[in-house]
C-alpha cells in the first residue's frame, strides 16, 4: 500500500509507466545487439549500464512510494545531523538503500558518457581516416577504451565516500561530473566534427556526379542506362539521401546537452533545500514536495529510450525487427521490398564509401560490425560507385 499523497498517486503510475516503456525499449535494444553477434561494442556496453540504472530506479521508485512517509521522517532527522555533508546536499538527503541505489545510478551515468566518449573517438578517427594505417594502435584503443572508463568511474565513486570530498560541496561536484560532463562536452564537439564530414562528402558526391550528367557524354550515357542517370538525379536533387543518420545524430547532441544541464544545475539548488529542511520541525508530506521528487526520476530512466531511438533504428536494426517481431501475415506485400540483413549495407549503390563507413559505425563499432567493412576505403576517392565492385567489398 502506497504512502503516497492522494495528490501524487497519478504522477508516480505515469512516470512507473514511462520507466518501464524505457526499460522494455533498452531490453530491444540489447536484444537487437545480441542477434546481431554485437555482445561487447561501445553501444552494447553503454546498454548494459542503461539497463543496470534503469532497474535501479524502477527499485527505488517502489520502495519510495511504498514507505514514503517514514522515509520522509528518517530523512529529516538524517538531514537535520548531517546538513552540512556535501555528500547529503548531493543525494538530496537520501541515505541507506536509497544512497546505495542513488550510487548505483551515478556510477552508471559515468560509464554510459565515457563509453559514449570512446565510441564518438572511434568513430571520428574511423571518418577521417585515422585508423586506417595504424590497425595497432586502433585495438589497443578499442581494449583501453572499455577498461579505463570502468576504472576511473570506480575510483570516483570511491573518492566520493571519502572525507576530504565530502567537506565541501564544490569539491564534491566537481568529482562527480568532472567525467561524465567532460566525456559529453567532447562527444558534441566530435559528433559536429563527423556531421560535417559527412554532409561535405554528400555535397561533394551530389556534385560531382551532377556534373558528370551535365556533359554531352553524360546525355549519351543516360540514354544508354537509364537506370544509371535515375540514379544521378536522384543523388544531385537530394544530397543529404541520408537525412534519418543527420536526424538520430542531432538528437544525440539536444540530449547530452540536456544530460549536461540536468548534472550541473539540478543539483546546485539542493544546499538550500537541505538548509531548509534541517529547520524544519516536521517533514515535508505536501502533494507537492511528492511530486517534485517523482518528477525527478524521468530524468534517471529516458536514456534507456533515446539509446533505442539512436542506434536501434539502424537500416540493419529495422530490418531484424521486422522481420522477427511483425507477424508473417502482416509482412506480405511489403517483405520483398525489403533488403537481405546481410546486404542492408551492401546493396546501395548510390551510397559513398564514407557514408556507408559512418551508417555502419553508428550501428555498433564492435570488430565483428567492422568485418562489413574495410577502413581502407577511406583512402579512395569518395564518388559514387556505379558498378558492384564497392558493394563487394562492403559485403566482405
Amino acid at each position: 500500500m502506497s504512502q503516497l499523497p492522494n495528490g501524487a498517486i497519478g504522477d508516480a503510475v505515469g512516470v512507473l509507466i514511462y520507466t518501464f516503456i524505457c526499460l522494455f525499449s533498452n531490453i530491444l535494444l540489447i536484444w537487437l545487439h545480441w542477434t546481431s553477434r554485437e555482445r561487447l561494442g561501445y553501444v552494447a556496453l553503454i546498454a548494459y549500464f542503461v539497463l543496470l540504472c534503469t532497474i535501479s530506479s524502477i527499485i527505488q521508485q517502489i520502495y519510495n512510494y511504498v514507505l514514503w512517509d517514514d522515509l520522509m521522517r528518517a530523512q529529516l532527522e538524517y538531514i537535520k545531523a548531517n546538513y552540512e555533508n556535501a555528500d547529503v546536499i548531493f543525494n538530496n538527503g537520501n541515505f541507506g538503500f536509497m544512497k546505495d541505489l542513488a550510487n548505483i545510478r551515478l556510477f552508471c551515468y559515468i560509464m554510459e558518457s565515457s563509453y559514449f566518449f570512446s565510441y564518438t573517438i572511434h568513430v571520428a578517427f574511423s571518418v577521417y581516416g585515422f585508423w586506417s594505417a595504424k590497425r595497432r594502435t586502433e585495438r589497443r584503443f578499442l581494449w583501453g577504451s572499455k577498461v579505463i572508463p570502468l576504472i576511473l568511474a570506480g575510483i570516483t565513486i570511491g573518492l566520493l565516500q571519502t572525507p576530504p570530498v565530502q567537506s565541501s560541496f564544490l569539491v564534491y561536484m566537481i568529482v562527480a561530473n568532472v567525467q561524465s560532463v567532460t566525456s559529453c562536452a567532447l562527444s558534441i564537439l566530435l559528433i559536429f566534427a563527423i556531421l560535417w564530414k559527412y554532409i561535405d562528402v554528400k555535397r561533394f558526391v551530389g556534385h560531382t556526379d551532377s556534373s558528370r550528367t551535365s556533359t554531352g557524354w553524360g546525355f549519351l550515357r543516360r540514354r544508354s542506362n537509364s537506370r544509371t542517370d535515375s540514379r544521378a538525379r536522384r543523388i544531385s536533387a537530394v544530397p543529404f539521401a541520408n537525412n534519418w543518420l543527420v536526424v538520430r545524430l542531432s538528437i544525440a547532441v539536444l540530449l547530452i546537452s540536456v544530460f549536461i544541464f540536468a548534472s550541473l544545475f539540478t543539483h546546485l539548488p539542493q544546499r538550500d533545500d537541505v538548509a531548509k529542511d534541517a529547520k524544519a520541525e516536521s517533514a515535508d508530506l505536501s502533494p507537492e514536495r511528492a511530486r517534485s521528487n517523482i518528477v525527478g526520476y524521468i530524468y534517471g530512466v529516458t536514456p534507456a529510450l533515446a539509446i533505442w531511438l539512436i542506434f536501434g533504428l539502424t537500416q540493419e536494426f529495422r530490418q531484424i525487427m521486422y522481420e522477427r517481431l511483425v507477424p508473417l501475415r502482416w509482412q506480405s506485400g511489403s517483405r520483398a521490398q525489403l533488403l537481405p540483413l546481410n546486404a542492408s549495407h551492401a546493396s546501395k549503390p548510390s551510397q559513398s564509401r564514407l557514408e556507408a563507413e559512418v551508417e555502419i559505425h553508428l550501428g555498433d563499432i564492435d570488430p565483428n560490425v567492422q568485418r562489413r567493412a574495410s577502413l581502407t576505403l577511406l583512402n579512395t576517392p569518395l564518388l559514387v560507385d556505379n558498378d558492384d565492385r564497392f558493394n563487394t567489398n562492403l559485403a566482405r
